[in-house]
């Protein structure tokens, strides 16, 4: 028996074995897919990194302009400020309070202050810093009962319809502990090992 020896013809160049389906599988430009734990992972993350990064910024800002958030409860300063709103507030002297100003005030007898439009202001004798105030709400038909004597206030400069009731509905005990377990959800899957992760340990 003769062995014989199969050779490339002359010219042609020996065929290379083909590619692995692995190596097909990780040809460059062509993104693995993503696990639904990672794609939840970065939502959550982004979610409460911009949660996070607007409340900072309120933090900042109001500690430098003396900006506070006041809830409106009642419907007396609509459509101006629909009830469940929310204003932001500056500090201001009463002497600088002029009518047709939206202020917040104490209200004797209430732990809740008063929002209303300033209709009047009336010096105080013997007190120059303090101020007489008439309010109303722009709701209303009529003044209200007992004027306001005040040596301060707090004057509207923004609002925000419904944000009232979200600042409310945070402020519950369920609120506050789905936003705990969100953080917490949130911490766990930032170290959720990852499909890329796991390949470089292995």
């Amino acid at each position: 028996m003769v062995d014989t020896v199969t050779r490339p013809r002359a010219g042609r160049p020996a065929p290379e074995a083909g590619p692995h389906r692995a190596d097909r599988r990780e040809r460059p430009g062509r993104r693995p897919r993503r696990r639904p734990v990672e794609v939840a992972s970065t939502i959550l993350l982004s979610v409460v990194g911009l949660v996070g990064a607007v409340c900072l910024l309120w933090l900042a800002v109001s500690t430098v302009l003396g900006l506070s958030l006041v809830v409106v409860l009642t419907g007396s300063m609509s459509p101006t400020v629909p009830a469940g709103g929310a204003v932001v507030t500056r500090a201001i002297a009463a002497a600088d309070v002029r009518p047709g100003d939206v202020v917040t005030v104490p209200r004797p007898g209430f732990e809740v202050p008063v929002t209303h439009r300033v209709v009047s202001t009336t010096a105080v004798p013997g007190d120059a810093a303090a101020r007489s105030l008439v309010l109303r709400g722009d709701a209303n038909d009529t003044d209200d009962r007992d004027p306001y004597v005040v040596r301060d206030a707090r004057i509207v400069v923004a609002s925000a319809p419904g944000l009232g009731f979200v600042l409310t509905t945070m402020s519950t005990p369920p609120a506050r502990g789905l936003a705990v377990a969100v953080v917490g959800a949130a911490v766990v899957l930032a170290f959720w090992p990852t499909r890329r992760g796991a390949a470089r340990r292995g």
